[in-house]
């Protein structure tokens, strides 16, 4: 009896952690076997029944001309009318000093907050308070405000911020620096604007190497500050600063300088090509120079001469683009400061275009300096008309001189080591052979007689003279012209060096790139590795290359056509 309610008493402990048991008996409904048909009349619609009952033929359906001079307008959905009706106002609208941002809309912020006033109030408060020189405390808050601080942490922080209004930027901790933002941003309507904007930049060209997190940041909340306040690209960000907070900016065109000694050169080069000249290998040393000089002005004068008004965006096919965000985001932001930002503008590092045609302006001018410097390597370069490529050539001519071709090899001065290995220079004399013959046999006699037991046999020649006897002089026997023609000193003929290749020459000057691979096919050969065998040739005999790549094949370089003009004929 005991062991049966024991194993009754298991039984339960066990049913008590079953769920299906507690859940009700679901019962399925049967299915219906009625498999009878079920006639269904649609009635017509309303217009389609009166055509029907009046017998009138169907009609075509009402069209409009479309006029495609008209302006276009936006499809607004019909669910979505009410709320087009009831879209805000803009506070301004205005259009930039810029030639890539078209319009520029404030909107007030969509709802009212005032959870960030007492901010706000401290900050009006303390704005003209002057703080006493202190040691520094360490000072740690996520969103930091003048409430979490104690008396000492808002004693460093006064005297700090003292030192910044003046130009001192003392190391301090990360978010006294931020709170010190949110300050200038939150005082901006009681503040110069211009004054907040240069503070701000100040801050982050000051701080940016010891905190990288304000690269996330400031871009683009001076940008925001900028457009409410209808104020241009900040003056102090130039040369490497401009490059660096157009590239953590979401709206890069914003900071693209209308004027200036380097207008677009730099944010063309920096976001709208595929190539960064700067990652050449032969762009080190005292070359970076060179090389920032010649690329930099090259931009510059295709930009100068090819675009309107010497703008090269506003001569470029650009899509418009619209960019709708908050205003200072991220950042602790008192509702009044709180603004939407509508940005209408030309976006130049989204085109194509400009993008594919500043990449061949790039390499073009690498190329010239890479044979201004004697490489022999070249830069593909695709698409650039005949227009551009003399526009190029009549700037690189100026800034670049042409190498010579008849440019001498300049022989180095060996290294110290490397003169204990030169022969020593002597002049050729007969007598001095003969010495250095005679010698060689005595030492071959010794040889002989020092192993005449182990029954060696040599092969002394059946005319060698007597052991003993001294040599006369070697009298020079004289050789034939034809000898003398192959011993020549000099240069061999360039016709002969080039004959196998006078085909795909003949090609090169006619510009005929069928041709081209025609020839390079009777040689079994590809095209570039004939072209690659030819340079090797010129840089031999001329000292530079000869061909360089086109858009129908591989044409010759223009200092050398007269060169190739002799050759062929």
């Amino acid at each position: 009896m005991e062991q049966d309610a024991k194993k009754r008493r298991e039984e339960e402990l066990d049913r008590f952690w079953d769920i299906d048991a507690l859940i009700p008996k679901r019962r399925m409904p049967q299915p219906v076997r009625d498999t009878e048909a079920t006639e269904i009349v649609l009635e017509p619609p309303k217009q389609e029944a009166e055509r029907i009952s009046t017998g009138s033929p169907l009609r075509a359906p009402h069209t409009e001309a479309i006029d495609r001079d008209a302006p276009k307008r936006h499809f607004i959905p019909p669910h979505t009318e009410h709320e087009e009706l009831q879209r805000p106002k803009p506070l301004c609208e205005y259009t930039p000093d810029n030639a890539l941002i078209r319009r520029v809309r404030i909107y007030p912020w969509k709802s009212n907050y005032r959870y960030y006033e007492g901010f706000l109030h401290d900050a009006e408060k303390l704005w003209s308070v002057r703080g006493a020189e202190c040691p520094r405390v360490p000072f740690f808050s996520y969103v930091p405000q003048y409430a979490q601080m104690n008396r000492d942490q808002l004693e460093w922080y006064l005297w700090w911020r003292n030192g910044v209004r003046h130009g001192q930027f003392a190391d301090t901790d990360y978010s006294y620096l931020l709170l010190y933002i949110y300050e200038l941003i939150n005082l901006s309507r009681k503040t110069d604007p211009a004054d907040t904007q240069r503070a701000l930049c100040e801050l982050w060209l000051a701080y940016r190497n010891t905190f990288h997190q304000l690269d996330g940041y400031l871009p683009d909340w001076i940008c925001d500050h900028s457009l409410i306040h209808r104020l241009p690209p900040p003056a102090s960000c130039t040369g490497e600063h401009l490059s660096a907070i157009m590239a953590h900016c979401s709206l890069k065109e914003f900071y693209v300088p209308s004027g200036g000694e380097d207008g677009y050169v730099r944010a063309l080069l920096a976001f709208c090509s595929n190539y960064h000249y700067r990652k050449s290998k032969f762009c080190v040393g005292e070359h970076t120079a060179l090389f920032d000089r010649v690329i930099m002005g090259a931009v510059k004068e295709v930009s100068a001469k090819m675009s309107v008004d010497g703008k090269l965006f506003a001569a470029a096919k650009m899509d418009d683009s619209r960019l709708l965000r908050d205003a200072y985001s991220g950042a602790l932001c008192a509702y009044p400061i709180k603004r939407r930002i509508e940005v209408e503008f030309c976006s130049f590092s989204r085109s194509h275009d400009l993008r594919f045609f500043i990449t061949d302006v790039v390499k073009y001018a690498e190329n010239r300096i890479r044979a201004h410097l004697g490489v022999r390597s070249r830069l593909t370069v695709y698409a650039l008309s005949a227009e551009v490529r003399h526009l190029l050539d009549d700037y690189l001519d100026r800034v670049l001189p042409r190498r010579s071709t008849a440019a001498k090899k300049v022989e180095e001065e060996p290294a110290e080591y490397e003169k204990l290995y030169d022969l020593p220079k002597r002049e050729l004399s007969l007598s001095n052979a003969a010495e250095i013959e005679r010698v060689s046999w005595d030492t071959t006699e010794r040889l002989v007689e020092a192993f005449t037991e182990t029954e060696i046999e040599t092969d002394l020649p059946a005319d060698r003279p007597p052991l003993t006897e001294e040599i006369a002089p070697i009298k020079r026997i004289p050789e034939s012209p034809a000898r003398d023609e192959e011993r020549s000193l000099e240069p061999e003929d360039p016709s002969h060096a080039f004959a196998i290749y006078l085909p795909f020459l003949r090609a090169v000057s006619k510009l005929d790139g069928v041709g081209q691979r025609n020839a390079a096919r009777e040689l079994g050969l590809p095209a570039e590795v004939v072209a690659d065998g030819i340079n090797a040739l010129a840089a031999d005999l001329l000292g530079d290359i000869l061909l360089e790549e086109s858009d129908s094949g591989f044409a010759v370089i223009e200092d050398y056509r007269e060169d190739l003009n002799a050759l062929l004929e």
